[in-house]
């Protein structure tokens, strides 16, 4: 019966907080192929507890974040995390190089249909650059403003920009299909 019950709150918690915090991993996460992992980790850690005590009166979400965050910290070592640098250099104005390029493409009307999303995914999830995987994640599928994608990911719109434009190009190249990428 308890076993019922704990099942019942955890399906509960889990349909309302899987989203946000899929979307918290997604962009504290070094590595997108780390995700699952990670959120496999945390959801098995509150099953856990709801095994263990009762959890009331807490704003679950927090208390999600912060199992969140201490999953990420224990997947990371010190030296992974190190190894961790950004592409992009400033000039002497403190404006990031990548800020400088101009481009002509309207990135909005490049988009991805959905049956091309998974082997789509398969190449851009193994990108040596992460912010890839990001992006197009917070992009395509949460359907993120490109806006609010570089406010999360603490970066400039024009970077944002800039990686979804290339890889749409790459993207273009090894897939072919002329670009014309539509939306599901």
């Amino acid at each position: 019966m308890a076993s019922e019950l704990n099942l019942y709150k955890f399906n509960d918690i889990y349909d309302k907080t899987h989203l946000d915090l899929l979307k918290y991993v997604v962009i504290k996460c070094h590595n997108i192929n780390d995700t699952n992992d990670i959120m496999q980790e945390i959801y098995l850690e509150l099953w856990n507890i709801l095994n263990k005590k009762e959890l009331s009166n807490i704003n679950i979400k927090s208390y999600l974040i912060g199992i969140a965050n201490n999953k990420i910290k224990k997947h990371y070592t010190l030296l992974q995390r190190l190894k961790t640098v950004s592409l992009f250099d400033t000039n002497d104005k403190d404006i990031e190089l990548i800020d400088t390029i101009k481009d002509k493409v309207n990135i909005n009307d490049i988009l991805i249909k959905e049956e091309n999303w998974n082997t789509i995914w398969k190449y851009i999830k193994n990108k040596k650059n992460q912010d890839i995987p990001k992006v197009f994640y917070l992009h395509y599928k949460l359907e993120l403003s490109i806006k609010d994608i570089s406010k999360l990911l603490k970066s400039s719109e024009s970077y944002i920009k800039n990686l979804i434009y290339r890889t749409l190009h790459e993207l273009q190249d090894n897939f072919g299909n002329g670009g014309n990428y539509n939306d599901k």
